[in-house]
């Protein structure tokens, strides 16, 4: 139950988020006096959708001469001093 529950709660934020996201980027475009992102299917409905894609399909980068603790503990330490911020 707790599954769903949660499910319940994420689906629907991720939906919102996609389409405040296509919200600001129609609204900038306008104040910049161009037509926003329109390409992607109908009015640039499914823009939100060709942006999760293109994140998810992403190749990783990773520095081949950095050493791996200091590549993840260097992130890792910033958000931590950002949160006890």
């Amino acid at each position: 139950m707790t599954t769903v529950n949660l499910l319940l709660i994420i689906i629907p934020t991720l939906a919102a988020i996609a389409f405040l996201t296509l919200v600001e980027r129609k609204l900038l475009g306008h104040m910049q006096l161009r037509k926003g992102p329109n390409i992607v299917g109908p009015c640039g409905l499914l823009q939100p959708f060709a942006d999760a894609v293109k994140l998810f399909t992403k190749e990783p980068l990773k520095p081949a001469t950095s050493t791996t603790i200091l590549y993840v503990v260097a992130p890792a330490l910033a958000f931590f001093i950002a949160l006890l911020l």
